[in-house]
């Protein structure tokens, strides 16, 4: 049984979709997943970080590489899972849309 979808989708908002469906997950996962949001949250946090450990965003105390390599793998793996949430997300509820269900 599935889930009703929230709201109806404009039809600029399902052409978006299948238009983003046709170059397929991966491209979508990689580029809205790990380079947009992952990419975003790895820059705010670090710069958060750094300016609260060391009052300058710039500085280059401590063991710096070691703190970017980290954040750069959790952020790379964190992107990708949400990546995937939303394309599984989009595809149940565009699949809603095409079946006709409405909440």
């Amino acid at each position: 049984m599935s889930k009703p979808v929230r709201a109806d989708w404009p039809p600029e908002r399902l052409a978006e979709w299948e238009r983003l469906r046709a170059l397929g997950m991966r491209r979508f996962v990689w580029s809205y997943g790990v380079l947009r949001w992952g990419g975003f949250m790895f820059c705010f946090s670090m710069a958060v970080f750094q300016y609260s450990r060391f009052g300058s965003v710039f500085s280059a105390e401590g063991n710096w590489l070691l703190r970017v390599v980290l954040a750069l793998a959790t952020w790379t793996f964190v992107g990708y899972l949400h990546g995937r949430s939303l394309w599984f997300r989009n595809e149940r509820e565009y699949a809603g849309q095409r079946a006709g269900f409405r909440a």
